[in-house]
């Protein structure tokens, strides 16, 4: 039996961006069976062995197997901003086990054409080495100009307006005559699960609803769909009330922006509209009739803010069995990729309307 034996980290970690710095990308190998870890480990995950060393893979290349779209919801505004527009992929490289990464100098706007094209050719990656900050850090690059290739042009960041255009604290806000609002009150209450009349703008979301990050997700979905912007999760991150989500959305819309203290005008209306939402067209009753099949419950008990993983079931199986019966009734596909960056029965309801 081989005893394991203390190791200290520092040579490792130091050794890799050391080289990084010299323009050189470095792995374990396992001197045992042949195994290569990247990045470097102390250890072989293949057969456990402690004994490797150090492997130049500047030069290796690896095969995209996966692609995920990093705007919308997820993905890292910061990093976008500085290197251009990427996705997220697993790549795989002969003698490793697979691992994520950030796929630069790839034209956005043909994500779908791209997700498709791997799944049918092999693509080929090679490592891009760049500066971030103060250090060295590898993303990837594809090898062929094969029509998804496109080299960003970065702007400079222009200089923050010291002066932001907000509403007096004494206006009030009539919710009949201000959708942006409204539609945010809304979203908040389907995500989080109660009566929009509770919400006001000085609602702090984590304080007095949840600090569930799942339920802001869908709150923020329900907002991009609903209002066409977008939401960094990161940026979601240093907001706190529903005003300051509201007064995001409206500065991408060119909207005048509204005091977190305003007093609200016609908040039973919002509630009223809240409700109506709940009434369900045939799509929303067909999603949510396979959704009662396929989990074994009663379909009285479903709304469209179900979280399916957490209030029905996290079995695999059932959502595809779910899947398959709203494909056959509907006559629509929906990717078992796809399905698992849906949560709730509205999720779903707004991928089959869209294909429809």
């Amino acid at each position: 039996m081989v005893k394991m034996t203390k190791y200290d980290l520092k040579p490792i970690v130091k050794t890799y961006y050391d080289a990084l710095e010299e323009g050189t990308i470095l792995g374990r190998k396992c001197t045992r069976c042949g195994h290569i870890e990247f990045p470097p480990y102390l250890c072989c995950n293949e057969c456990g062995g402690l004994d490797t060393e150090w492997v130049d893979l500047t030069n290796m290349r690896g095969i995209v197997k996966q692609a995920l779209p990093t705007k919308g919801a997820f993905g890292d505004p910061e990093f976008r901003n500085t290197q251009g527009d990427y996705f997220a992929v697993e790549i795989e490289v002969p003698g490793m086990d697979p691992f994520n990464a950030s796929l630069l100098h790839v034209d956005y706007d043909k994500y779908e054409e791209f997700d498709q094209y791997i799944q049918e050719h092999e693509v080929e990656v090679k490592p891009l080495l760049f500066q971030d900050e103060d250090m060295k850090v590898v993303a990837w690059e594809l090898v062929e100009d094969n029509g998804f290739k496109k080299i960003p042009e970065i702007k400079a960041p222009e200089p923050k307006k010291e002066e932001t255009k907000t509403a007096t604290a004494t206006a009030t806000v009539d919710l009949s005559n201000d959708a942006t609002t409204q539609t945010v009150i809304e979203a908040a209450a389907d995500a989080y699960g109660v009566d929009a009349a509770s919400i006001t703008l000085a609602t702090d979301i984590r304080e007095d609803l949840s600090n569930e990050s799942m339920k802001m997700i869908v709150m923020i979905s329900t907002i991009e769909d609903q209002l066409n912007v977008t939401i960094e999760i990161q940026e979601a991150s240093n907001l706190n009330t529903i005003a300051d989500f509201v007064n995001v959305v409206k500065e991408r819309l060119g909207e005048e922006t509204i005091a977190s203290n305003a007093p609200v005008a016609n908040n039973s209306d919002t509630a009223t509209a809240a409700q109506s939402s709940e009434e369900l067209d045939d799509v929303a009753k067909a999603v949510i009739e396979a959704a009662a099949d396929a989990y074994g419950v009663d379909a009285s008990g479903i709304t469209l803010a179900t979280d399916i993983r957490e209030d029905l079931s996290n079995e695999s199986m059932k959502m595809i069995v779910m899947i398959s019966t709203i494909e056959d009734q509907l006559n629509v596909t929906i990717e078992i990729q796809e399905a698992s960056n849906l949560n709730t029965i509205g999720d779903f309801v707004a991928v089959v309307r869209e294909r429809l």
